[in-house]
């Protein structure tokens, strides 16, 4: 009777321990679930915001904006990127102009001769953007975010006035810009 009695106990024992098991394997399946489905909706607020993203997201206290259009329009429009810790402005990717002020593809002297005349126009104009670009086999140096031409040509006529030496390389080419915004603190 004792060894039937001690039997008895060590299978309440391993039924108790059994159950505790399942339990915890519940539980980490539980804490995995959680995990993967936290995870799903970070890189879901990862994906970049496009203007008509920040447009259409709701503001206690505010109307609700809704637009309706084909993605093919919204790629056009451009999308939000920033600087991080640079400055307290956002940039918005669009349609503009720059002003390309040197261009080479002499592997030898376009790169140091880019980096001169990048430097020389930053001393000139330091508010100026500067934009290196090397696009096999071709080096550029493009200068400035202007949203129409004729913004790009006020400026080119006053680095023409400044820079002399720069004015038969200029040219005034359309491409994608950054027009600055300021950050919603």
């Amino acid at each position: 009777m004792g060894a039937l009695l001690c039997r008895l106990t060590s299978f309440y024992r391993l039924l108790k321990l059994s159950k505790l098991i399942d339990v915890m394997n519940k539980f980490i399946l539980f804490l995995l679930f959680t995990i993967g489905t936290c995870s799903v909706e970070i890189q879901a607020q990862v994906k970049q915001a496009t203007i008509i993203d920040d447009l259409e997201t709701f503001v206690s206290g505010e109307g609700i904006i809704q637009i309706s259009s084909d993605p093919k329009i919204t790629d056009l429009i451009g999308s939000v990127s920033s600087e991080t810790g640079v400055s307290e402005t956002d940039y918005v990717k669009a349609n503009g102009f720059r002003i390309q002020v040197f261009m080479s593809n002499n592997p030898k002297t376009a790169r140091k001769e880019m980096t001169d005349k990048g430097s020389l126009i930053k001393e000139t104009f330091p508010d100026a953007a500067v934009y290196p670009e090397y696009v096999a086999p071709n080096w550029k140096l493009l200068i400035g975010d202007f949203i129409t031409k004729e913004e790009a040509d006020v400026f080119m006529q006053q680095m023409k006035k400044s820079i002399p030496g720069l004015g038969k390389e200029m040219y005034i080419i359309p491409g994608k810009v950054n027009i600055p915004t300021q950050k919603n603190n």
